[in-house]
């Protein structure tokens, strides 16, 4: 028999090693259990962090692997950074009340600072300008939308004039049959042929005398073939005219004479690049290109390989900058000065639209015109307008080049078209105003954690042609039933010099619809006068609390409805003219005429009613202005000395780009997409048909 105490102390031994078993067997599984809540937890801030992560060695001035939230691909982690980002700006920078440091002064306390501020004009120093046989127009070609790198869409012909316009007749129409949509693009023309996209993605080559169709060419991805315009180019070594154009986010190279994909471009003709819907413009052996990255690209003509990058942003001055905000992309256009070798953008508006809570400072480089020198590869300057912008202020306009004379010295100037009616015009080689640029101090922001510029642009020279600040004095006088309709309507709402919003409170702005849209204008540069198409209509702004957000509006804190300002009877709210035509002398900064485009035929007014629209100007040598994109269909020719309607023509559907002059064996023509309007179609749903049209006019013998 075992003795007893040697049983109990094996038994011991045994229930130790038990207990150390257990307990190794717990903290293994404690260990694990820990370990993976650690890696639950975290997997989400890991995920974000790779996802934010991008690889790109072609910036010019980015680092190759950079983060920023642009990046982001995922929904859950797009999200996951919007709650953070929450978080942060409800706990950090709502509740800042270090404003001073911040705009340097107390943002709430204005009534302190001086009504005006002045950026003087420049008088002198001024390089000298091209001269008036150095000047470039289009002429028997038109070879790149809004005309040539200059984008001035004025052509130099004159076989169709103000003298014989009466005989004006249709040459041809063409009809694509393979969808409805409306198109942008101005069409280009060359050698007798024209080409454009249609409704159905894709590009089609055309006899410019008859409309017989030479060539088509499926684009295959995407939906935006050359959406706001295309660009011919003759390669000098090998002899062959090639057609470039933008769809979504490639580039794509065609012979011209066939319509088959250039091989050694890209892949079979295309190159991947960030989304852009403008027309290129080529120097020397660059395609550049402005993207929603944002970014100005470089590509190779010869290969397509991309050659660099340059990221659109700047930290602005102040203590909370954001420099990785959503848009202020340069979608409006660009152009190009071969001789200095810089290219010209204009830059749309940072994103949320009309709440700017999470993206505070000035928002450097949106709203702005830049300058960007080629060679080297840098900023060479830029000019904001709308500082910090929650209207929709965009500038949606390709920049125009041209020489002003000024004081009998002449002088290379850079012209933008707003949306705020303004008429910026600077100096292509530092991007000093030429006229005294007038800024007024503006609304401190009644939106919390809003903190708004302190001052806005205030212009009287050039002399704007658009009204943007809404008064009671501009309601509608169509009658006074309509007068007291719209006062009533609008006695709660925000309005006045850049009114700022305010929760569950309308504001009213005449920005979305309102001033120069994005065909902008065109310009004789000969003789420097604009023609310049514009809108009146006011939209209301109604910013509430994001717990009630609609999930159509992307906005970070708060979330925004809109509508029109209409009156009873569905017209816009506000005086007339609704749309307008307007010719400006870029010399001296005066309105020489403005007359309204477009009627509103049931109102029964002697004189045209103008409407909304988004058609464009196209004027030549011929003293002619031609307009459309108005509601009534109409395509119109102006006496571009003095404004008079000199002939009309009803087209199927609405214009829906500039038109393009060109001349093929000997004759003149004007041509125009008749397509619709997306923009129309939204404000104006029942009244608005998309179309497959394309029409050509010329004299009849």
């Amino acid at each position: 028999m075992r003795d007893i105490t040697t049983l109990s102390l094996s038994r011991i031994l045994y229930i130790k090693q038990r207990i150390i078993g257990i307990l190794k067997s717990y903290k293994m599984k404690i260990l694990k259990i820990s370990v993976i809540i650690a890696v639950l937890v975290s997997s989400p801030f890991l995920f974000l962090i790779y996802d934010l992560a991008s690889f790109d060695k072609s910036y010019l001035n980015r680092n190759v692997i950079y983060f920023n939230k642009t990046n982001l691909n995922s929904k859950k982690s797009k999200e996951f950074y919007s709650l953070i980002e929450k978080i942060y700006y409800k706990t950090i920078y709502k509740f800042s009340n270090n404003q001073k440091e911040y705009w340097g002064v107390d943002v709430q306390n204005r009534s302190l600072l001086e009504e005006y501020k002045i950026i003087k004009g420049q008088k002198s120093g001024f390089k000298e300008g091209m001269t008036l046989d150095e000047i470039k127009m289009p002429g028997k070609n038109w070879p790149r939308s809004h005309g040539n790198l200059n984008s001035v869409r004025f052509s130099n012909l004159k076989k169709i004039n103000s003298q014989n316009i009466k005989n004006l007749k249709l040459a041809w129409t063409f009809s694509a049959e393979d969808g409805k949509k409306g198109i942008q693009a101005n069409p280009v023309a060359k050698n007798g042929r024209v080409y454009f996209p249609t409704p159905g993605n894709f590009i089609v080559c055309l006899d410019g005398t008859n409309g017989k169709l030479i060539w088509k060419y499926k684009v295959k991805n995407g939906s935006h073939a050359a959406k706001r315009g295309l660009m011919l180019w003759k390669d000098k070594i090998s002899g062959q005219e090639k057609i470039i154009f933008n769809n979504d986010d490639e580039l794509i190279m065609l012979d011209a004479d066939t319509g088959r994909p250039s091989r050694n471009f890209g892949k079979n003709g295309i190159v991947s690049t960030g989304s852009s819907p403008m027309t290129p413009v080529i120097i020397d052996d660059q395609i550049i290109i402005g993207t929603t990255r944002p970014a100005i690209e470089s590509y190779n003509i010869k290969s397509g390989k991309i050659e660099w990058k340059y990221y659109l942003r700047k930290f602005d001055e102040g203590i909370l900058n954001s420099s990785d905000f959503e848009g202020g992309n340069p979608w409006g256009g660009i152009s190009a000065d071969s001789k200095s070798k810089t290219v010209y953008l204009t830059t749309g508006n940072a994103h949320p639209y009309f709440v700017g809570v999470m993206r505070p400072g000035k928002n450097l480089y949106a709203n702005s015109i830049i300058a960007f020198d080629l060679v080297k590869k840098d900023i060479k300057w830029y000019f904001q307008e709308t500082c910090h912008d929650i209207w929709n202020f965009d500038i949606a306009a390709p920049p125009v080049l041209t020489t002003l004379t000024l004081n009998n010295k002449r002088v290379d100037v850079v012209v933008a078209f707003t949306k705020l009616g303004n008429t910026i015009i600077l100096n292509r080689d530092n991007g000093q105003p030429i006229f005294d640029y007038r800024k007024r101090i503006a609304p401190a922001s009644k939106l919390p954690g809003e903190k708004t510029c302190l001052y806005q642009p205030d212009l009287t020279t050039p002399e704007p042609f658009y009204k943007s600040e809404f008064n009671l004095e501009d309601i509608t006088d169509v009658s006074k039933q309509e007068n007291e309709f719209v006062k009533n309507l609008v006695k709660d709402f925000n309005y006045g010099f850049f009114p700022t919003h305010e929760l569950n409170k309308p504001t009213l702005v005449k920005s979305l619809h309102g001033g120069a849209t994005w065909t902008g204008a065109s310009v004789n540069p000969k003789k420097n006068i604009a023609y310049v198409t514009s809108n009146n209509m006011p939209d209301l702004i109604e910013v509430y609390s994001s717990k009630d957000i609609n999930k159509n509006f992307k906005v970070s804190t708060n979330g925004m409805k809109q509508k029109q300002l209409f009156d009873s009877k569905g017209y816009p709210g506000v005086k007339m003219p609704w749309g307008a035509l307007t010719s400006i002398d870029l010399n001296k900064g005066k309105i020489l005429w403005q007359v309204p485009l477009g009627n509103f035929e049931k109102l029964k007014h002697k004189k045209d009613t103008g409407t909304l629209n988004y058609g464009g100007a196209t004027a030549t040598a011929g003293d002619l202005v031609f307009a459309s994109g108005t509601l009534d269909k109409k395509l119109r020719a102006f006496d571009s000395n003095t404004g008079e309607v000199l002939w009309t023509y009803e087209l199927p559907y609405i214009g829906s780009a500039p038109p393009t002059i060109y001349e093929a064996k000997g004759e003149q023509y004007l041509m125009i997409p008749a397509t619709g309007s997306w923009s129309l179609k939204n404000v104006y749903p029942d009244l608005v048909e998309y179309g497959d049209t394309f029409l050509a006019f010329k004299i009849k013998r």
